[in-house]
This record gives C-alpha cells, structure tokens and sequence, in this order.
C-alpha cells in the first residue's frame, strides 16, 4: 500500500483542496478522503461513499505525472498518518 496527501495550490470551483487517499500496488484507490476549501469533505471506500466523493476508476499518476495546471503537490504519506485522518472524518459520519 501507499498512502498519498494532494493538495491544489490553486483549486478550482467545486474541487478539493486537500485529497487523502490509500492506493494498491496497481496505484488503484482503496479509500479516499476528500477536503474543500470552505471545511466540507467526503469520504469514500469500495462499500460507500459520502458527500460526493467516489474512487477514480483510473489508477493514480506518480507525483511527478500529475496534471500541472492546476498545481497539485503531492506528499507520501505513513500508513499511520492517513489512518489517524481516515478514522477522523469516519468516525465523524458515525456520530
């Protein structure tokens, strides 16, 4: 697994900010956490999905391969980081 933290120095309307996401060997996403600039977020994994956000159907580009317009950066994230995010934003729909 890898885990992997993107931020867009210059979102566009209606996108994320900030996306979490658990990637697979094949770069596939196993669960996602997605963060928009005004606090909002949506969640997903292969049995749900919240506030809009679904897996990519695509396998994640290497940081290096990520569209430029926008001015994504990307940072590798431990198992430990994103679980302590995961666990936040899921146990937040959970109560």
């Amino acid at each position: 697994m890898q885990y992997v933290k993107i931020y867009w120095l210059n979102p566009e309307d209606d996108s994320a900010e900030i996306q979490f996401s658990e990637l697979d060997d094949g770069r596939f996403e196993r669960r996602k956490i997605e963060i928009y600039p005004d606090g909002s977020f949506g969640i997903a994994d292969s049995t749900f999905n919240f506030g809009g956000t679904a897996l990519s159907v695509e396998p994640l580009p290497q940081p290096d391969g990520l569209d430029d317009k926008s001015r994504p950066v990307a940072e590798i994230l431990s198992q430990k980081e994103f679980e302590d995010v995961w666990y936040k934003y899921y146990n937040f729909l959970s109560s």
